[in-house]
């Protein structure tokens, strides 16, 4: 069907008949030459329909409306001097069309692809459109990338990956069930997986000893923030293991996943223990680069006349008096600022 993406082609592919498949991106008619840009999941790639070099090949093109499907074969060639276009990563090339075909001809679209101002609702109504663009596209690949060096990862630390299933006995969980009615059994009901827990234990009862799975679950709750009814999660179980182990197994699928999306990072993670966490940031999951940490004031207030602050500071077991200790804070913050911030404490 095809004998290259559109940005599989560069220089030295000048003077190769190629054919290339896609979507009529944008089409301009320049004195009777017709120039379409055609699109496919790769990228863009300029065609030129001349009636010197194929009148029939014209004669289509100028029928050609943006989103139509089309085939296109031809000689690839230099782009004139002053003509690349720095912007595409075909920029310094152009197809000369010897063979122009319409695969499927469009309507005209609701909105222009890749247009950033279209409202959500019209975007969702017309998603097969929206997902056209380059930004939805490599948000999939990238998802894509990601899953891949995950079970890539899993399989050379030892982990065997099993399908566990959908359809499946309701077992009390942190939500409600979706409930799918059984045509055989009247009345009865299957429920679909908050998670693969009892069947991932059973296969650590069984010897499996490393379980990973790429599993949907199904949680019938409010939407929030962080809550939807279908989600996806890694999920995976270990036998005769520690702490160590865990984390260990945990840093390496992250740094896996990280190469294959084009970042380094280096292992082990810093690490620092749920004491030390609470004492400096008043919290189990801070923002390590937020470097303003908390300080123990509580033996400043321990004789001081204000009530409120000495007797929480007579047990320094069970209470604490922290601080936040803002250098050349008087030159930083506004009067505005620490009067806000005094009606805040």
């Amino acid at each position: 069907m095809r004998s290259h993406y559109c940005t599989d082609l560069d220089v030295a592919n000048i003077g190769e008949i190629v054919e290339v498949c896609g979507w009529a991106n944008s089409h301009r008619d320049h004195g009777g030459v017709i120039f379409i840009d055609l699109r496919d999941k790769s990228g863009l790639v300029q065609l030129v329909c001349d009636p010197e070099d194929s009148t029939k090949a014209h004669e289509i093109a100028s029928s050609i409306r943006d989103e139509f499907v089309l085939k296109a074969k031809g000689r690839v060639r230099a782009r004139g001097e002053g003509l690349e276009n720095p912007r595409l990563k075909t920029g310094k090339i152009e197809i000369v069309v010897d063979e122009l075909i319409v695969e499927n001809a469009s309507e005209t679209v609701p909105f222009v692809i890749g247009d950033n101002n279209v409202g959500e609702d019209v975007r969702l109504k017309y998603r097969y459109l929206d997902l056209r663009n380059a930004k939805a596209y490599e948000i999939f690949k990238l998802r894509s990338k990601a899953t891949v060096a995950v079970r890539n990862s899993l399989d050379a630390q030892g982990f065997l990956e099993v399908e566990t299933p959908i359809l499946t006995k309701s077992t009390p969980e942190g939500a409600r069930d979706y409930l799918v009615p059984s045509r055989v059994h009247n009345g009865e009901f299957y429920a679909l997986p908050q998670s693969p827990q009892l069947f991932k234990q059973l296969l650590m009862c069984a010897g499996f000893d490393r379980y990973f799975q790429v599993a949907k679950c199904f949680r019938d709750e409010d939407l929030r923030a962080d809550r939807q009814p279908e989600f996806t999660q890694i999920d995976i179980e270990m036998s005769f293991c520690n702490q160590e182990d865990v984390m260990k197994v945990t840093e390496n699928l992250l740094r896996d996943v990280f190469k294959a999306c084009g970042h380094e990072i280096s292992i082990p993670f810093n690490r620092i223990r749920f004491k030390e966490a609470m004492e400096k940031y008043g919290s189990d999951k801070p923002d390590l680069r937020y470097d303003l940490s908390m300080i123990d004031v509580i033996d400043i207030f321990a004789n001081c006349k204000n009530e409120i602050f000495s007797n929480i500071a007579k047990d320094t077991k069970k209470n604490r008096i922290k601080a936040l200790k803002v250098p050349n804070g008087d030159n930083i913050f506004s009067k505005r600022q620490m009067q806000s911030f005094e009606e805040y404490v």
